[in-house]
């Protein structure tokens, strides 16, 4: 195998080992709220959002997935999309109202953003 080649499959192999799928959550996550929760007057978490945009930097796949209009049917889509691009969000993916809405998510790979975001 010529020595290109075999830098070339190393530099793959690498880069499959590195990359993740990332899913972030948006409310509570990289924004939060000044009294009653309304979207549109969200405030962003710049730390938080600048240790995501890290993950995107270091070649991994960030989804965010939110539940905004899971039960009232609105479709925040497009407003959420501006969000995060006026907050400097690097993303690849954007998944609004699929996520269902829920109290308490039990799984192996979830972690809670408080002690993440330390």
């Amino acid at each position: 195998m010529s020595s290109q080649l075999n830098t070339l499959m190393k530099t793959a192999i690498g880069l499959l080992e590195v990359t993740k799928l990332i899913y972030v959550d948006i409310d509570e996550t990289i924004c939060c709220y000044l009294g009653e929760r309304k979207y549109e007057l969200a405030t962003p978490l710049k730390g938080n959002i600048s240790k995501i945009n890290k993950l995107f930097d270091e070649g991994n796949i960030i989804t965010y997935w939110s539940a905004r209009g899971s039960t009232t049917g609105i479709d925040w889509t497009e407003m959420t999309r501006k969000q995060l691009v006026s907050w400097g969000c690097k993303f690849h993916n954007l998944c609004v109202g699929e996520k269902p809405p829920y109290d308490l998510l039990i799984c192996d790979k979830a972690v809670n953003s408080s002690e993440y975001f330390k």
